[in-house]
């Protein structure tokens, strides 16, 4: 057995990226207990646990130090061994085998040092626990490893390079003539490797122009606006409602477009912090396919680069936002499947990310073919019959009307009497709009099967197709109430992921005798198995 001593560490820079994040946070915590601490007469509460944050904060230090000696990894043989523990030592035997991912990130920080995190996913791991956590190692390092841990390149690998002396490396030799030249791609002060021991079949970049377009149009638009009133609506418990009162009689003096234009600006200036947000995490987004996996690299201020085992798919959306699909714009997101450590009989879990996520709807075909060719064909699907129109109507409509009407109408009954007449026409009006989106999603509902695959439409504004390939999906059912084998229809249901709830795809009111024809198709599957 190798001793711990012959395994690697990681960079000595480690220390110092891991005391900068701790002493960050503690320095917002103490800015926070300043602020609203200080609103007190008695400060001497917020000096004593100013002072606990300073001791906090000096044990983080000396905790990165003793973690970063203590912590070695290494491949033996067709092992990779990690070896960590202050007071308990624990070693971690993964075999290479089961290795099928290689994830790597890198905040601002990291990047401005060379240094990145790596993470490394098994067939049985999930993606909320990785198998192994390895940072902050050189990004020639980690490319090395990487090329290791995926295409048993180890003879490649280089030995952990000797540590330094304290002043005799210059400042350009530790952070690099422009550590920022190439931030872009992970390069920073150390250095890496050009994509180690891997052929690119494929690369797709997504413009920034585009991408923006697509933040722009995409769903976070409304939820931030929603975000923004719920969060107005605090801001007016937190001041008071005198300042809000005072602050209202002074705005009344104002005239009636100033005012509209200053809440536009405030919506604008909201919907445009959720958007950069948003670009920012998606920045310079990059799919590359290799042989057998998928790689997605993408951020600005944090970049991560994460590898798709084409086998773990279990799942492809094409998903287009009524708004998106105005501007012939759409998304490409895969479903990954995985073990959740510690979940119960080995539970699994799905994970959703995005493969592409803007790009031309003209161009989706194409980056099918090239991205994954293994699901780019899907099959045609059938629409719902007319019999199936009252189903989605009648029970919601209804529905959505009593209970608008029973809300509204009490409500100004006993607050604004001349209103009554108004809110009934309003639960009418609530009920049309129920009746229209109900019947959209009649319209784009659908579902059909080839010889490999499944494909199930849906939609309400926009449109979601997704394709599920036979052997992946774990279950499928069929079910009927009574008033469905009246009108001869049934629901269908399907799961990629078992045990996970946003793995489920299906679609309700389906021809009975299409819903029997696909149960009969995917048992057949089950008989070839």
């Amino acid at each position: 057995m190798m001793a711990d001593s012959d395994l690697l560490r990681t960079h000595p820079a480690t220390v110092a990226v891991r005391s900068f994040k701790a002493m960050w946070q503690m320095a917002l915590a103490f800015v926070a207990m300043v602020v609203f601490g200080s609103v007190g007469r008695d400060a001497l509460p917020v000096l004593g646990f100013a002072g606990l944050i300073a001791l906090a904060a000096i044990a983080g230090v000396a905790f990165s130090w003793l973690n970063w000696w203590r912590f070695r990894y290494g491949i033996v043989g067709t092992d990779l061994l990690v070896v960590e523990g202050l007071l308990v030592r624990k070693r971690r035997t993964i075999p290479l085998a089961r290795v099928h991912g290689v994830n790597m990130t890198a905040d601002v920080f990291m990047r401005m040092m060379g240094l990145v995190d790596l993470v490394v996913q098994t067939a049985g791991g999930g993606a909320n626990e990785p198998e192994a956590k390895i940072g902050a190692i050189t990004l020639r390092q980690a490319e090395q490893l990487r090329a290791a841990l995926l295409f048993d390149q180890r003879a490649e690998a280089a030995p952990e390079p000797a540590a330094t002396p304290l002043g005799t490396t210059s400042v350009d030799e530790v952070f690099g003539a422009d550590p920022l030249g190439r931030v872009g791609d992970f390069r920073g002060a150390f250095g890496g490797s050009e994509h180690l021991g891997r052929e690119v079949l494929f690369e797709h970049k997504v413009p920034l122009g585009r991408l923006i377009l697509g933040e722009l149009s995409s769903n976070r638009v409304p939820i931030t606006l929603l975000l923004f009133l719920a969060v107005g609506s605090q801001l007016i418990e937190f001041v008071g409602l005198d300042a809000v009162g005072e602050t209202a009689s002074r705005a009344a003096q104002l005239a009636l477009p100033i005012l509209l234009v200053l809440l536009f600006l405030g919506l604008m200036v909201a919907v445009l912090v959720a958007t950069t947000i948003a670009v920012a995490r998606d920045f310079e987004f990059t799919a590359r396919r290799y042989q057998t996996r998928i790689e997605t690299e993408a951020g600005l201020l944090e970049r991560r680069q994460i590898s798709l085992p084409v086998t773990r798919i279990q799942a492809v959306r094409i998903e287009e936002s009524w708004l998106r699909k105005l501007l012939g714009l759409a998304t490409i997101h895969v479903d990954t499947a995985g073990v959740e450590q510690g979940a119960s009989q080995g539970q699994q879990m799905t994970g959703s990310k995005a493969m592409v996520p803007v790009a031309r709807r003209q161009d989706v075909e194409m980056l099918m073919h090239n991205l994954l060719p293994e699901a780019e064909v899907f099959p045609e699907a059938q629409g719902l019959p007319d019999r199936a129109l009252k189903f989605y109507l009648l029970l919601p409509t209804t529905l959505v009307t009593i209970t608008t009407g029973a809300v509204l109408m009490p409500t100004a009954w006993f607050v604004y009497r001349p209103a009554y007449p108004w809110m009934f026409v309003l639960a009418l009006l609530a009920g049309a709009i129920t009746a229209a989106v109900r019947a959209r999603q009649w319209r784009t509902s659908a579902a059909g099967t080839d010889a490999s695959a499944i494909a199930l439409h849906s939609g309400i504004l926009g449109m979601k197709r997704v394709r599920l390939t036979r052997t992946r999906i774990q279950s499928l059912t069929v079910r009927q109430n009574p008033f469905q084998r009246r009108a001869r229809l049934a629901t269908l249901q399907t799961i990629s992921v078992s045990g996970s709830s946003a793995a489920k795809y299906g679609v309700a009111h389906l021809d009975e005798a299409v819903a029997l024809r696909i149960m009969s198709w995917y048992e057949g599957a089950l008989a070839a198995e």
